[in-house]
């Protein structure tokens, strides 16, 4: 069956993606965002949307949002088999919000679903989300607003740990040493031409081990960097749980 169920697409939708596009839509091509110019005007334009005027704030807040790209086309592969469509040229942003926060929706062009018939093709899709198209609007970002891709890299890294350490979606054994030999792939620096011209895996480096923070029951994974969550306007409700300022880690 060379589409998803009802469930599956209610999945992708909870986490803003759709596949209801309609050209009169108002939104912006992601092909775009694989330019400096188009770039920066992007977000010059959505920063009070966002509730910065600060540039590198707005960079950090965009990848966290459009980091959902890697994240869905990722559980799909793994849990489903199935690959969507996520080239730049298939996306178009438009604008939403929820609970006050600008919260971007992305829409499909072309909502056909095919499955995986071998590893290979699995590699493919993964670079066609990396090295292709994430990498290309980190690079975008950085000479746009001059905010270091360490932090980029770890705003994706975040929400690919998330769909591999998720065990509400798994169903047997079998699926969780599919899932688990996945990741390893996914994080090996052997595989690090997956993501760029890299000598060493951008994702893995933020890797670590979970630990006891206090005010949090229970373990989590620190971040390396900040991602600014803070800066935005009434900001410091949206501070993150793992953020590096804040967290204090519990000595045992």
């Amino acid at each position: 069956m060379n589409d998803l169920t009802r469930g599956q697409w209610d999945t992708l939708k909870k986490y803003r993606f759709h596949r209801e596009w309609d050209p009169a839509f108002e939104g912006e091509g992601a092909s775009s965002f694989l330019g400096e110019s188009n770039m920066k005007a992007y977000l010059t334009d959505r920063l009070s949307a966002i509730g910065t005027d600060d540039p590198k704030v707005a960079a950090s807040l965009f990848m966290k949002r459009y980091a959902f790209i890697a994240a869905m086309g990722l559980m799909a592969m793994t849990y489903w088999n199935k690959k969507l469509n996520l080239k730049p040229e298939n996306l178009t942003l438009v604008d939403g919000d929820k609970n006050g926060l600008w919260m971007p929706q992305f829409y499909l062009k072309d909502a056909i679903v095919t499955e995986f018939t071998s590893t290979r093709e699995k590699e493919e899709f993964i670079q066609s989300i990396f090295r292709y198209h994430l990498n290309g609007v980190i690079q975008s970002l950085k000479k746009a607003t001059k905010l270091s891709n360490l932090i980029l890299w770890e705003n994706i890294a975040v929400y690919v740990f998330w769909i591999f350490e998720n065990e509400d979606v798994l169903l047997n054994e079998g699926m969780r040493e599919h899932r688990n030999e996945q990741f390893r792939q996914l994080l090996s620096d052997e595989n690090s031409q997956w993501f760029g011209q890299y000598h060493k895996n951008p994702l893995a480096r933020y890797y670590t081990g979970k630990v006891n923070v206090e005010a949090v029951t229970e373990k989590v994974r620190v971040r390396k960097t900040c991602c600014f969550s803070y800066r935005i306007q009434n900001g410091e409700q949206y501070r993150c749980k793992t953020c590096p300022q804040s967290c204090r880690v519990k000595r045992t």
